[in-house]
């Protein structure tokens, strides 16, 4: 089969793999017909997150079940299932202490980062990691379920309430899927982006009564009497965490998600004195993610709308350069008009 195969930064290409073998125990077979290109993947190819050599890119898809294992139970062959990438063993310390996200397994078993991904016609995982889709739910709409697991993920480590001054910082899926788990919780606020092709598809998915901005400043500006008027910011970028604190009100919250290398000076001294609080969250739980697939079932989150892009898996580097990541020339530059990039294997 062809698969998108990770060697280093910017060295990649689709190439012959062998099928996996076929299930035992509680393995499944599935047939992978949506699979999202993400952030992660950004980070891997471009050097600034690290992946196995040889891997498999993807981890945002789903499918159909072609083979189970005897001892499977839940799923049969036929089924329209999205597959949890998040894998976790269950026994060490991290998973026993609600951290699975962070098992200690995590090193040989990611998908798409330690382990093969699903960008690929065919991928391997266990039942326990499967859902099953509503019937009215289609294969794209189902890969966006691991991106807003992760926002779920995320916003349940803050402290929210309806009335606190919010801003999430970039307009990529992951920006507009933050938007709208917020939303869902009661709070108002603004999604900044820079970029003036992604603000316009911006504008046309976030929750109506959420703004779209250019930067920090112009949201800052509409409370021009108070220096720190932030309550609540999720940066999405990687890149704004240091310009984001400046602005965070007494007892202030910063939530860091983006994946990137990027430095900031904290003072101590000033995050005790003004109550700041800084988290950051990566992947998601079991529990966010049947939440996740519940919000895109019920339509509380439109996924649909989300998608602005289909292409086969063989033109998945016009697929990243969709999204600002040009590997002929070895640089990330700025998205086209585009949110959510899937490839269809």
């Amino acid at each position: 089969m062809r698969a998108v195969v990770y060697t280093t930064a910017w060295e990649l290409e689709l190439r012959e793999r062998a099928e996996p073998s076929a299930p035992v125990h509680d393995e499944v077979m599935v047939r992978v017909r949506a699979t999202g290109i993400c952030g992660t993947d950004l980070g891997i190819i471009g050097g600034e997150y690290a992946a196995k050599p040889g891997v498999v890119l993807g981890h945002e898809s789903s499918g159909e079940v072609v083979a189970v294992g005897p001892a499977v139970r839940h799923v049969q062959v036929g089924d329209r299932v999205v597959i949890d990438p998040t894998f976790f063993c269950g026994q060490c310390r991290l998973c026993r202490t609600g951290r699975q996200n962070h098992c200690q397994r995590k090193g040989e078993t990611e998908t798409g980062v330690s382990a093969d991904g699903t960008m690929a016609p065919l991928h391997k995982t266990t039942e326990r990691f499967l859902y099953t889709l509503p019937a009215h739910v289609n294969f794209e709409e189902a890969s966006l379920t691991e991106p807003l697991s992760c926002a779920v993920t995320g916003a349940n480590q803050l402290r929210l309430r309806p009335s606190l001054r919010t801003v999430v910082l970039g307009g990529g899926p992951m920006g507009v899927l933050y938007a709208w788990v917020l939303a869902g919780l009661g709070l108002t606020g603004t999604l900044v982006e820079r970029s003036a092709a992604r603000r316009e598809l911006c504008r046309e998915v976030v929750d109506r009564r959420w703004t779209v901005a250019e930067s920090l400043d112009e949201v800052c500006a509409r409370h021009a009497s108070d220096a720190t008027p932030l309550d609540v910011v999720v940066d999405t970028t990687g890149r704004l965490a240091g310009e984001a604190l400046t602005k965070l009100s007494r007892g202030g919250q910063l939530l860091l998600v983006g994946l990137k290398r990027h430095e900031v000076a904290l003072d101590v001294g000033a995050i005790a004195d003004r109550s700041l609080s800084v988290q950051g969250s990566i992947d998601s739980l079991d529990s966010s993610f049947a939440t996740a697939l519940h919000l895109i079932g019920s339509g509380v989150v439109p996924a649909r709308r989300l998608v602005s892009h289909r292409l086969p898996l063989a033109s998945f580097r016009e697929g990243l350069a969709l999204v600002g990541c040009d590997v002929g020339a070895r640089r990330q530059g700025a998205p086209a008009a585009a949110l959510k990039v899937v490839l269809q294997p």
